[in-house]
Order: C-alpha cells, then structure tokens, then sequence
C-alpha cells in the first residue's frame, strides 16, 4: 500500500542532493522509455474515446488535488507551499484541457472524499501519499495513451507530481530518507 513517512523515520544526511539527482534522472529515463517506444499513430492529433475518458480522468484527479490543497490551507496548512500545490494542480487541469477541450472543472468527489480529513489534520502526510498515488496512477494511465502530445503531458505531470513528494517529505523531515524518495509503493488509482 502507500509508503508515507513517519516520525520514526530518520533522515540521512550523507545522501541529501543525491537523492535529487537520482530521482530527476530516473524519472527522466522512465517518461523518455514510455514515449521513445509508442508507435505513431494515423492521426496524431486525434484522441479515442477511450483517450478521452482517461484524460478526463486524470484531469479530474488533477483538479481533485488543487480542492484538497484549498482545503489544507483553510484549516490552517502553511498557506504558501499549499497555495503552489493547488495552483500547480490546476495549471495540470488546464493543460489537460487544452488537448482534450474539455473545461476545467469539477473534481473526483470520491477521492476528496476519502482524502480530505487526512488534509485538514495532517496535511504533509496526506499530500505525500495524494501526490504518490497521483503519480503512480498517471504512470499507469501512459501506458493507455497514444497521442504523442498527450503522453507529453501526462509524462510531465508525473515528474511534477514525483518532486512534489520530495518536497512533501522534506517538509516532513524525511528528505533524505532514500526508501520514501526513490520508492513508490502507492497503489495506482483505478482507472475507468
């Protein structure tokens, strides 16, 4: 299940720095694997159906992410690292949007849902895990995706998303935890 830090966990200083290259440099190669081995498709500016409902997915997911940030800060979250995040996560929805022309609204009620006590009580702990799991669902969300440009954005989203868990758990006192930075064991999100 998700690898969240703890108060038990103790930072290593020996490795600060590396684990940022490592993280940078494995994301890389990992978005540059995916999208170097898809197959062009007839019409690379035309999305499916099924793109489309991903996309939509992955936006809603996105826009999700930006309501619990909101809610953090009203419950009294640090309100400039939180209002980055939320504003982070909308520039993602838009981005999606301006592939897919779908506007920018509403959100994954049921994720909120589940997420939004964790936000408003320990809100560090409950972004690192939103943040994984964001990740790792984007990741498996490529594998579904053909249209180049699309695969762009989604890979992009995942390399924010991936350094907004190195920051998450620095601010937790975790940032040179190596298991917690070049590991997540998030569960992906069920994709529709």
């Amino acid at each position: 299940m998700n690898q969240s830090p703890t108060a038990t966990d103790t930072p290593d200083t020996e490795h600060d720095g590396l684990r940022r290259r490592l993280m940078a440099g494995g994301l890389a190669a990992a978005a540059l694997g995916v999208l170097g081995s898809r197959t062009a498709s007839a019409a690379p500016n035309e999305l499916s159906a099924r793109e489309m409902e991903l996309l939509r997915f992955a936006q809603l997911l996105e826009l999700t992410a930006r309501d619990l940030y909101d809610a953090a800060t009203a419950a009294g979250a640090p309100g400039p690292l939180w209002e980055a995040m939320s504003e982070q996560h909308e520039a993602y929805a838009q981005a999606i949007a301006s592939i897919t022309g779908l506007s920018a609204t509403g959100r994954n009620d049921a994720v909120y849902d589940a997420q939004v006590d964790g936000f408003r009580t320990d809100s560090v702990l409950a972004a690192h895990a939103l943040e994984s799991a964001a990740a790792a669902t984007h990741t498996e969300l490529l594998a579904h995706i053909t249209q180049a440009h699309a695969a762009e954005v989604i890979a992009s989203i995942v390399s924010s998303e991936s350094r907004h868990c190195v920051v998450l758990a620095d601010v937790a006192g975790l940032g040179t935890n190596l298991d917690i930075n070049l590991i997540n064991s998030a569960d992906p999100l069920e994709l529709p």
